[in-house]
């Protein structure tokens, strides 16, 4: 997504988009005041006791995709802070892209529940949103951590986080500006997110699925957001 806006047409199904530097990748996710206000003053979400690393915690590049998960912070009082998260790109093309599988392979080969627990990190793909929440013809990752890799990520002190940002009051401007009708001024103030270099193959190869706007069809996150 650029300020020229919106991407071209031709996205392949699967692809990462993402607002990265050589340093760092941002991935957002929305949390409960209790959760979010010291994970942001304090780079750190293992300080807060309301974090919960006994679940699965769920990341996601996309701006819009976050908007549209939590209604632009207005959806619940659990979503009602939006945190982008900077993470050390070694950490997260080793930790997270490296060790990820898809959510149906692993039902696939596990064939239980319980099996489906075995990995610490899984991807599933939905569609992904505009500035407005429709959907797009292409696919936004969703990334889910869990087990000693949320652990890593949550603790501050472990390099895999750069930086967090409280971005609740950009949510909330766009989103005052598209009620207002005013969505090329909305598309303005969106961050410049491009293709990120690595993704890798095993993550790409899920079975085609129509692109459709009815939730009911989306694979629902299991959830801490």
């Amino acid at each position: 997504i650029n300020n020229d806006n919106q991407i071209s047409d031709e996205i392949p199904l699967f692809q990462i988009r993402a607002h990265f530097t050589e340093k760092f990748i941002r991935v957002y996710q929305a949390y409960n005041r209790k959760i979010a206000l010291p994970a942001a003053r304090q780079k750190d979400f293992s300080i807060g006791p309301d974090f919960r690393l006994n679940r699965t915690t769920w990341i996601k590049p996309s701006f819009c995709w976050m908007a549209y998960r939590a209604g632009y912070g207005f959806k619940d009082e659990n979503q009602e802070r939006i945190l982008a998260i900077d993470l050390d790109r070694e950490w997260f093309d080793a930790r997270i892209l490296g060790e990820a599988v898809l959510v149906h392979r692993q039902k696939k080969r596990g064939g239980s529940q319980d099996d489906n627990r075995i990995k610490d990190v899984i991807v599933q793909w939905d569609p992904e949103r505009d500035v407005t929440l429709s959907p797009k013809p292409y696919r936004s990752i969703q990334i889910g951590i869990r087990g000693a890799t949320v652990k890593a990520y949550a603790n501050g002190g472990s390099g895999a986080i750069v930086n967090i940002q409280d971005m609740t009051e950009v949510f909330h401007e766009i989103h005052g500006l598209i009620e207002s009708g005013k969505v090329e001024e909305a598309m303005e103030l969106l961050p410049i997110e491009t293709e990120y270099p690595f993704l890798p193959d095993s993550l790409v190869e899920a079975p085609p699925q129509r692109i459709v706007s009815n939730d009911s069809t989306r694979v629902e996150e299991a959830k801490q957001s």
